[in-house]
């Protein structure tokens, strides 16, 4: 299957990768085109740097989501036959929206929502954000407002936190681990604060630095958390059942260069062993010019020849440059810049062609892979989100 009947055949699409490879312009073409193809579409993003407003021409988003509206869409000559929308994951008020949903009193509820404890964990939590979002997919997606939802990932370094975000929150609510916590001042910490000197020293400089008070709300709030263990264990359970289904589809979006195709390895390697399947593999910005400047000949003599074939043309071609940039009265200097940069461009492209082609090789058979033209300005409105969701998706 092409990257597009996969798409096509998917619910759920999360677009994973490195920073600064277009990703997220890419989750926002496909969101675009679903709706040009009359599926509702959701777009949402864990991306704090706000580019999904950026990439659809918006100054900013709606935690939760809110529609792009016709009428601008019709401006840009986009005529869509499905509504679209596009979010931007409110970290603490999906914690808040989080509480309210798994509470199961309101009593309960206003305990947890009003401890200071958990209004600085929920700020500050690491990983936090990738708890949410998984949250928030699940939810987004039981409404069944939408035939596509495109989730824009956080960089690779925190990719792997995002798939494995459902396992640690069920870690996170583990009984025996909230029956010590929801008791700092009586068995559960005491016991630990006499365990050994390095404990005793730990637990004294926090009560130095934040008094007893501050114990007695953390153990508080794990004393009133206990009540959502079992909805919250569900519930991972249940969004972690999403990553794996069969209408679930990871797009992996990288670029030719060196680091990145590094990165995208990487990160290929580590959601094979959480056992989550590579949908495909969108290779962004690529360069179009020709590769034959490359010094580098294949041992297979006939790749050799055409090699060598391939870069007597190219040279071919910049004498023919430079003979036409000459007779239009282009000066010699301007002439020998122009031909310089376009070596140079020329080797770049040939030199990324073949770290692209080994990657490519190390990639499951059945991982279709979408190269994407380096553009010549930078996409930030909606005809250009069509114009990439073209090159993806034809």
């Amino acid at each position: 299957m092409t990257v597009a009947e996969k798409v096509a055949a998917s619910r759920i699409v999360v677009c994973v990768g490195s920073g600064g490879v277009g990703k997220t312009t890419v989750a926002a073409a496909l969101g675009l085109r679903a709706a040009l193809d009359g599926r509702r579409a959701m777009v949402l993003t864990i991306d704090p740097a706000r580019r999904l407003a950026e990439a659809l021409g918006l100054e900013g988003l709606a935690p939760g989501g809110e529609d792009i509206s016709s009428q601008r869409l019709e401006e840009a000559g986009l005529h869509v036959r499905a509504p679209l929308s596009a979010g931007m994951l409110d970290q603490p008020s999906a914690w808040d929206a989080f509480i309210e949903r798994h509470s199961p009193s309101r009593e309960v509820r206003e305990t947890i929502l009003a401890n200071p404890f958990y209004q600085s964990l929920s700020r500050s939590f690491a990983g936090s954000t990738e708890y949410m979002a998984m949250e928030e997919l699940g939810r987004i997606n039981e409404t069944g407002d939408y035939d596509l939802i495109v989730l824009d990932t956080p960089p690779s370094r925190h990719a792997l936190e995002f798939l494995e975000a459902p396992r640690r929150l069920e870690d996170f609510f583990d009984r025996s681990v909230l029956g010590w916590l929801a008791r700092p001042t009586s068995a559960g910490w005491s016991v630990w604060k006499t365990a050994s000197r390095g404990a005793r020293f730990v637990f004294e400089r926090i009560e130095e630095a934040t008094g007893l008070a501050a114990l007695t709300e953390i153990g508080a709030f794990f004393a009133a958390i206990e009540a959502l263990v079992d909805g919250v264990t569900q519930r991972s359970r249940t969004v972690r059942a999403l990553l794996h289904s069969p209408t679930t589809t990871f797009i992996l979006v990288t670029g030719a260069e060196e680091q990145i195709l590094e990165d995208a390895e990487a990160l290929a390697r580590g959601m094979q062993d959480l056992h989550v399947s590579l949908g495909g593999v969108v290779m962004n910005r690529t360069l179009d010019v020709a590769t034959g400047a490359l010094e580098q000949e294949s041992p297979n003599s006939g790749q050799a020849e055409d090699a060598k074939s391939e870069r007597n043309n190219q040279r071919g071609g910049f004498e023919e440059i430079r003979r036409c940039l000459m007779e239009a009265g282009v000066a010699e200097p301007v002439v020998e810049w122009i031909e310089t940069t376009a070596r140079s461009r020329a080797m770049q492209a040939g030199a990324r062609a073949v770290r692209r082609e080994a990657f490519e090789a190390g990639l499951p058979a059945d991982v279709p892979v979408v190269a994407i033209p380096e553009q010549r300005r930078d996409v930030h409105d909606l005809r250009g989100l069509a114009s990439i969701a073209d090159a993806l998706l034809g």
